[in-house]
């Protein structure tokens, strides 16, 4: 995280920020906005429920857990993966990327191409994620791209974006371990 944040993130967040700023966009045009009423929170509510879910399925059977986070890694972890994290990422993604491509070649294929980039921004870090991710950081960023279309805001896409790294990065090494499902042991130990 200490590299991810001034790196990474922030380039994430600066870039649609300061397209905003520069070209006067509307924020409303790339999706910063909350008009959903109660009833489209429900239904988010559940889509991340289902996000979650999914993301724990691949977790157990594709990412095997190597090491659950200690309680102050998990202190220090829980504020970047349910806000930070995913308010860069859908910020830039899909409020940056995918409306403003929509305005260019229509959005589904929109939705379509900055799936696959989004996907290849998490698959080829090899040393922090495993090839298969590619495949399901492109589905989950389908899932966010359509969301974020459905209700014209990232809001919701945010919301999904962070269920689903509250399960994979955070919650499955300790509910894995409880388990006792899929942990090796540390490379110290062995």
């Amino acid at each position: 995280m200490r590299v991810d944040l001034p790196t990474r993130v922030a380039g994430l967040i600066g870039v649609p920020l300061v397209w905003i700023a520069v070209a006067r966009v509307d924020p409303a045009a790339i999706g910063l906005t909350l008009r959903l009423t109660a009833s489209d929170w429900a239904l988010v509510g559940v889509l991340a429920l289902g996000a979650a879910l999914v993301t724990l399925a691949y977790r157990r059977w594709y990412w095997p857990v190597g090491q659950a986070p200690g309680r102050t890694a998990l202190v220090l972890e829980l504020p970047f993966f349910l806000a930070v994290n995913p308010v860069a990422e859908e910020l830039f993604f899909r409020g940056g990327v995918q409306f403003g491509l929509a305005n260019w070649v229509g959005m589904p294929w929109s939705i379509a191409i900055t799936s696959v980039v989004f996907g290849f921004h998490h698959g080829l870090l090899p040393r922090w994620f495993p090839f298969s991710f590619l495949i399901v950081g492109s589905l989950g960023g389908a899932l966010f791209g359509i969301v974020a279309a459905m209700y014209q805001s990232i809001a919701p896409a945010i919301v999904l974006h962070a269920a689903a790294d509250l399960v994979i990065f955070v919650a499955a090494g300790p509910a894995l371990e409880r388990l006792q499902v899929g942990l090796r042991a540390p490379a110290h130990s062995r």
